[in-house]
């Protein structure tokens, strides 16, 4: 059961066109643009690395929002309570198979840094690279859940997923380096698991294992906090009527109320 969820999961955002683009499209254009405007191999390695965080956070956050948005809308969180099939494997298939699609894009993003600007990365380096890259994923995916959870249409999922993402980026060392910026605006994007995540990125170019190390926890703690946060303001419904996360069933089948 759980294999023919994960195909059709797969299937779902792979028709995620507009996610897609963002992802993907997007996130050439960019560095294109910018990889031939900005000729320094320094800076191209920093924009390759760049990309690949932009691409996951678009990919994994608002691409599950729009997802779980409009599969709450067609009530299939209600039906699968009325299932002997548990809710927190329908989400887990979820979760998986967009992280699955994440990585393969990702993928693409490097092999195009690679051909295009000559950039390559050690062995061990790229290991650390897959393993940040996970980790990132089921975070901003946490963080697509906690957005999800609070909009009431996909116009706010829109807002909200802005509000984050923008001081996220700019917040960042993902384009530039913050040494050149106010003081105010590098501490505020400390706030954010995604500047900890474009500095794991940078550390696992350059096989540097300390503060890989380092990221890596810190967007993992990120991560663990957002779920109970999604975890406990959780909708069944589009109406706000019943919520948080139940991992059981009740004996009766449909569980209780939140």
């Amino acid at each position: 059961m759980i294999r023919t969820v994960f195909r059709m999961m797969l299937v779902t955002s792979l028709k995620d066109k507009i996610t897609l683009f963002y992802a993907l499209l997007f996130p050439v254009v960019l560095m294109a643009g910018l990889g031939y405007y900005f000729d320094s191999p320094e800076y191209r390695e920093r924009l390759l690395v760049g990309v690949i965080g932009i691409s996951t956070l678009f990919w994994a956050m608002q691409g599950v929002s729009f997802q779980v948005y409009g599969q709450r809308n067609k009530g299939v969180y209600k039906l699968l309570k009325l299932t002997p099939f548990p809710i927190v494997s329908f989400v887990l298939a979820l979760t998986l198979a967009r992280t699955l699609l994440g990585l393969a894009i990702n993928a693409v993003l490097l092999l195009i840094g690679a051909l295009a600007f000559g950039i390559s990365i050690p062995f061990f380096g790229a290991v650390q690279l897959l393993a940040m890259l996970v980790v990132g994923m089921f975070c901003f995916t946490c963080l697509g859940f906690l957005v999800v959870n609070f909009a009431r249409n996909e116009g706010q999922i829109n807002m909200l997923s802005n509000l984050l993402q923008i001081p996220m980026v700019f917040g960042s060392d993902a384009f530039y380096s913050l040494s050149a910026v106010p003081e105010w605006l590098a501490r505020a994007g400390k706030c954010f698991p995604f500047a900890y995540f474009v500095d794991g990125l940078q550390a696992a170019a350059q096989a540097d294992t300390r503060p890989w190390g380092l990221s890596v926890l810190i967007v993992f703690a990120f991560a663990l906090a957002i779920l109970v946060l999604a975890a406990l303001t959780f909708r069944w419904d589009p109406d706000h009527r019943e919520t948080g996360f139940r991992l059981k069933k009740s004996a009766a089948g449909g569980g209780a109320g939140g």
